[in-house]
């Protein structure tokens, strides 16, 4: 399996082109697949800045630099004339036409949470998170086994280029680390760190049907020993996305993922944008609903419910196990949060619960962890 795995990484590796003007304004259709913060969507990418708002400038008219005749949108009109009169994109989303021309960009649902444009070129992101002490009982007896928190750091840099064949391509080395309190009868060290690369194609979402291929090799380790063949894991992902309107998208794949077991899981669900404050992601493994508040202090404002499962592996030294060992955590993790964005920079801050967590051992046996409280922190630029 991890053979196949690595020729998938030399084909997705084949045919880069950096010249990204020969593509112009195009989208991706799920941000849930991409590599960004865990329940959030990318940040907005414009690719110029709009001078109008909802006053006349001082001299109480509007001018035109050159004469310069300019619509993004739908070729016509004027990038600097004035929009429609008392129209504000984010004081009252959905109000109004096109502030350009009236038109909408193809493939661009036009609502708030709707596809984003690809966002070319390096963006970054930092997560912090933590969840306070939680009883544990060691597997399969049920003994106590005592506390167990766990903080975590996530840093990812992400980077997309178009490629001459129209096909989108995107890498993003990733750095995780997780610090480990307890459980004081379990044998665990403290830490666990994690270093990945995730490489991934795309098409387009301009059209009904798009598609996104992706493979990341990554090693998972306390590194206390050298690595074996239990700290390197290859997963691997397949989805075909269909947008038959703008208020609907299906999507329908599945993921391998590469920890102390193989494991298939399914990539698909149902996004459904009623209007433009309201958007419903009905996805495994990761889902949210989410409500457009509008704009405040200049920024986008977006509270958010989400829903997601996970699991994570690293190759770990136990006092009192002969040679190296693999730990695997399995869990579910619902949040509450709310994100600002004001085009450059996205922050959220999200808390909920994290229930049937479970520890287990490659060499067997393991322990469970109590329901309890998480809460995560994180920024992208």
């Amino acid at each position: 399996m991890k053979a196949s795995l690595l020729c998938l990484a030399t084909v997705l590796s084949a045919g880069i082109s950096l010249n990204a003007a020969e593509v112009t304004t195009i989208y991706t259709p799920a941000e849930d697949f991409d590599a960004v913060f865990r329940a959030q969507s990318p940040p907005q990418t414009y690719e110029g800045t709009a001078p109008f708002g909802t006053t006349a400038p001082p001299n109480g008219s509007y001018t035109v630099p050159q004469g310069q005749a300019f619509d993004p949108n739908a070729g016509g009109g004027n990038l600097y004339g004035a929009p429609s009169g008392a129209y504000d994109p984010f004081l009252t989303p959905g109000a109004g036409g096109d502030p350009y021309g009236g038109q909408s960009m193809p493939g661009y649902s036009g609502a708030v949470n709707g596809p984003q444009p690809y966002r070319f070129g390096w963006s970054s992101r930092y997560q912090f998170g933590f969840m306070p002490k939680s009883r544990t009982y060691v597997a399969p007896t049920g003994a106590p086994g005592g506390n167990f928190s766990q903080i975590e750091t996530d840093i990812d840099l992400n980077y997309k280029t178009p490629m001459q064949n129209g096909w989108i391509f995107g890498f993003s080395p990733e750095f995780d680390y997780r610090g480990w309190d307890g459980p004081q009868t379990v044998s665990l060290p403290g830490k666990g760190f994690r270093f990945g690369t995730d490489f991934e194609l795309s098409t387009p979402a301009n059209g009904l049907w798009s598609v996104q291929l992706g493979f990341t090799p990554s090693v998972g380790s306390d590194f206390s020993k050298s690595l074996s063949s239990d700290a390197w894991m290859f997963d691997a992902r397949a989805v075909l996305f269909f947008r038959p309107s703008e208020t609907w998208m299906f999507a329908a794949g599945a993921a391998y993922w590469d920890r102390v077991g193989d494991y298939i899981i399914p990539y698909a669900g149902v996004v459904w944008t009623p209007n433009d404050l309201w958007e419903v992601r009905a996805m495994f493994p990761k889902a949210r609903v989410s409500r457009f508040l509008g704009g405040m202090g200049g920024k986008s404002v977006w509270l958010y419910g989400s829903f997601e499962y996970d699991i994570e592996a690293y190759q770990v030294e136990r006092v009192g196990v002969a040679g190296r060992d693999q730990v695997e955590f399995k869990d579910y993790v619902m949040m509450l949060g709310i994100r600002s964005d004001n085009g450059c920079r996205s922050i959220f801050l999200e808390a909920g619960g994290v229930v049937k967590r479970e520890a287990d051992f490659k060499s067997g046996g393991g322990f469970d962890i109590k329901d309890g409280f998480i809460t995560r922190f994180g920024v992208q630029f």
